[in-house]
């Protein structure tokens, strides 16, 4: 099993306009937050943020970096969710968990929360 830290942020990076290391912090964690979701509706279709609650995250991102909305390849957010859930069902088909908590740490790593099946775990 990968470390979801990795999958996460290779998720990620595929929304991103330029390489994460030319990206500001806030336009890194608007791209994980969107790898988030959109795993979790892979994993779980009925489950968590259907409704779209991730949009205050965004906003609050947004707020901190007005410029973050252009570090992505397109301002449309669940198109972009939607692109990662195929993707998610295509190259990791059996890996069913769920993710509690992703973040963008201050030394700019990538922190992961999840718990697979009744397990809870971090990584």
């Amino acid at each position: 099993m990968r470390k979801m830290s990795k999958v996460l942020l290779g998720l990620a990076e595929r929304l991103l306009a330029q390489p994460a290391e030319k990206t500001s912090a806030e336009g890194v964690a608007a791209a994980l937050l969107l790898a988030h979701v959109a795993w979790n509706r892979a994993v779980d279709p009925l489950g968590r943020d259907q409704v779209g609650h991730y949009r205050k995250g965004l906003a609050a991102l947004k707020a901190e970096n007005p410029k973050c909305p252009r570090e992505r390849k397109s301002t449309d957010a669940e198109a972009m969710i939607s692109e990662l859930v195929a993707l998610k069902r295509a190259l990791y088909p059996a890996d069913d968990r769920i993710i509690t908590l992703c973040a963008l740490t201050p030394q700019h790593t990538v922190r992961v929360a999840w718990h697979h099946r009744d397990t809870e775990g971090t990584n």
